[in-house]
């Protein structure tokens, strides 16, 4: 795809879903994503803010939802691997979904793993209020899915990418069939492959439903959603570029986004080091993130003598907590998290008006748009992230067919 660009940093949820709008549309884009934020450590299941009843995605929104096929959507129950039930607005497709099974009798695979206690979470997923209130029963069933002793020690994710191997995953299959007799699903681990067709494939091979509980940072789902994201970047043509943004700055009527890129991308090419370089675009979407991603750093100023806020990259605006501006530049310096409260590490963030269009005091940035966690005081949940992401992709088509 040629012609103008437009530049999303960021490769999460709402940057992914920016670019894949322009695209839709025939815009150029190029995402900059550098390490793993949020969307790539989430634990598999999707909320809304809290007080909310239903979900509301446009028709947008939905058909990036369709495009990445990961997720199900639609009010649920999933199990935590802590031993908690909790409800969902939706989840990766590879979680068992609760709700269904109300009164049924559930088989908790007892796979001997070091991250993996199935008899305290037998124990603590039965005495939970919606077990107990929908007469739901939890089993152990011990399971011999481990083939060398390494494997009780491995991350979870890298034991889920095992079962990404069709031999390995039809080996699990025919041990969960012959186990589970006698019972009307299976909760399994975060151990249903990387790629987001293996718990699908399994489920069709087994006469009873099979899914996860939800996972530790850093696990399976996150991982799925990498994998997906990359696809989706594939079919419609979105470049992506591994690179740290280091400056956001005018240039006449065009920005330029100065970025170092990584020599060959990943873990070796950093080693090799790194590159400047620069892309000139007609509009930026910036979703780096909030603080847990590092799109945002919380940070100590000698010559200031105070705690703060900033960018980690030079750009034209201003950073808020709670709707409030501080000062220019991209700093907000002198919040005490003793008299703000560690909430505010959620609700800082990038300012701008409720399109997600960049403000810097209380003027408007024309062509540089905010989306996901990197907007100030805006809910920090996959589909706030989806939303602004579609909203920001909109916001910079006009000028990127410029």
């Amino acid at each position: 795809m040629s012609g103008p660009r437009v530049v999303v940093i960021g490769g999460g949820v709402a940057g992914t879903a920016a670019a894949w709008l322009l695209a839709r549309r025939g815009v150029r884009a190029t995402v900059i994503h550098d390490r793993a934020g949020s969307s790539a450590l989430y634990s598999g299941a999707l909320d809304e803010p809290r007080g909310t009843d239903s979900l509301e995605l446009d028709d947008d929104a939905r058909a990036f939802v369709d495009a990445l096929g990961l997720w199900r959507l639609g009010r649920g129950r999933v199990a935590t691997r802590e031993g908690v039930v909790r409800a969902a607005f939706g989840a990766d497709q590879a979680l068992l979904d609760l709700e269904p099974l109300a009164g049924k009798k559930i088989a908790v695979a007892d796979v001997p793993r070091d991250d993996w206690d199935a008899p305290l979470l037998v124990a603590a997923l039965a005495a939970s209020p919606w077990a107990e209130r929908t007469s739901t029963t939890f089993s152990l069933v011990p399971i011999s899915a481990l083939r060398r002793g390494h494997e009780r020690r491995i991350t979870s994710h890298d034991f889920a990418a095992l079962h990404d191997e069709p031999e390995r995953l039809s080996a699990f299959g025919k041990l969960l069939e012959e186990a589970g007799r006698g019972h009307d699903a299976w909760l399994v681990g975060p151990w249903l492959g990387i790629t987001s067709t293996a718990a699908v494939r399994l489920r069709a091979t087994l006469p009873i439903p099979v899914g996860e509980t939800t996972s530790a940072v850093g696990g399976a789902p996150g991982a799925r959603f990498e994998n997906a994201r990359e696809a989706l970047f594939g079919a419609h043509a979105i470049e992506s570029l591994r690179g740290r943004v280091t400056e956001i700055r005018e240039r006449g009527e065009r920005w330029v986004v100065g970025f170092e890129r990584a020599d060959g991308g990943g873990e070796a090419g950093a080693s090799r080091g790194r590159e400047d370089d620069e892309l000139e675009a007609t509009a930026v979407v910036v979703a780096t993130g909030g603080v847990a991603a590092g799109g945002i750093e919380f940070v100590w100023d000698p010559e200031r003598g105070a705690h703060g806020f900033r960018l980690p990259f030079r750009a034209p605006v201003t950073l808020s907590l709670d709707g409030e501006p501080g000062d220019s530049g991209g700093s907000l310096y002198g919040k005490s998290l003793e008299t703000t409260g560690l909430h505010a590490l959620e609700r800082v963030g990038v300012h701008a008006d409720s399109k997600g269009s960049a403000l810097d005091g209380k003027v408007e940035v024309p062509g540089l748009w905010v989306a996901g966690d990197a907007l100030s005081a805006r809910p920090r949940t996959v589909f706030e992230a989806v939303r602004s992401g579609i909203r920001a992709g909109h916001g910079a088509l006009q000028k990127g067919r410029a």
